[in-house]
């Protein structure tokens, strides 16, 4: 059963190189690779053409955007390119292990997850995804992300039917798909595997300006995208989940000045009721409270997990 793998790519040549040693060391080689390079900077888009042309390989394919965009937009054309009906997106940060395709070589309606992963920090420190049961769909709706996107394998068709990854979404573009596609589907299998993949993290800290794209992609998705979603009482109370998120990002982007972000989430997730009034006046409470220096960053936070991160 060949495989398309789908990378979208940025600046990182180093990291095609890698995932192109991992492809080569496949005990099951029926796969394609599909790169959709994001404009890259003009001296790493060179650096890109050049590498490409002398793998030689058929079997390699590279899409360069004209102009700057996003991964969503990178993964849904590399799809569009796929030559083959089984799917895996896997960024250019990431590793995989010699049984990755062959693992992979199994009959599957819609979509098949892999829940067991790894992640390698920045200073290659490896740890491993609990265990988790029960219902999956419930722990993204409660902002808790229990696989990253190379996890899932899925059917092109299926994926075209649900509409691709949104593209819109600055960020949580992989938790929204999978929310939907748990939702959509009856028809999907869920694999207890060794771990065969890792994903890149880094510390929330150590990124650049992560407050605002987080704080617009909650908007984006609690006021637009969760509309169109059924959603039972229980479910919904998960979802301010996500306004708990929002706060611990402000923490640690320790820039209090965006704070206002927090709080137009905060009134949306009070408008649309998946937070009620007392909850609501706890959590502008804690908000002035942090900007005014009254609350360190650990009060700030400690309050606001237990008023809104749902309860296990």
């Amino acid at each position: 059963m060949p495989i398309s793998i789908i990378t979208p790519h940025y600046n990182d040549p180093n990291g095609l190189s890698q995932i192109h040693k991992c492809l080569q060391e496949q005990s099951e080689q029926s796969w394609e690779w599909v790169i959709v390079d994001d404009f890259s900077d003009i001296n790493i888009q060179g650096r890109i053409q050049d590498w490409y042309q002398s793998l030689n390989d058929r079997r390699i394919k590279l899409i360069c955007n004209k102009e700057k965009s996003n991964a969503s937009v990178c993964r849904n054309l590399g799809a569009d390119f796929a030559h083959f009906e089984t799917l895996v997106f896997l960024d250019a940060d990431d590793s995989i292990t010699s049984c990755f395709i062959e693992k992979r070589q199994v009959e599957f309606n819609d979509f098949m997850v892999f829940k067991n992963t790894g992640t390698i920090d920045q200073n290659k420190k490896i740890q491993f995804s609990p265990r988790l049961t029960g219902n999956y769909l419930d722990y993204f709706l409660q902002a808790r992300f229990i696989w990253p996107i190379t996890s899932i394998v899925w059917k092109k068709t299926f994926f075209y039917s649900i509409g691709k990854f949104d593209v819109k979404l600055p960020r949580l573009q992989d938790v929204e798909l999978a929310i939907r596609a748990l939702q959509n589907s009856k028809n999907y299998i869920v694999v207890d595997n060794e771990v065969d993949f890792y994903y890149s993290v880094k510390p929330i800290r150590s990124r650049k300006n992560f407050l605002k794209p987080v704080c617009d992609a909650t908007y984006i998705f609690i006021n637009e995208l969760l509309r169109t979603q059924h959603l039972t009482s229980d479910q919904q109370s998960l979802v301010k989940g996500y306004y708990f998120m929002c706060t611990k990002y402000l923490e640690r982007s320790e820039n209090k000045k965006e704070a206002h972000l927090v709080f137009r989430n905060l009134l949306l997730f009070y408008k649309k009721g998946y937070v009620h009034f007392f909850q609501f006046l706890i959590g502008v409470m804690s908000l002035n409270l942090y900007k005014w220096n009254v609350f360190t960053g650990t009060q700030f936070l400690r309050l606001n997990r237990f008023v809104f991160k749902p309860k296990n």
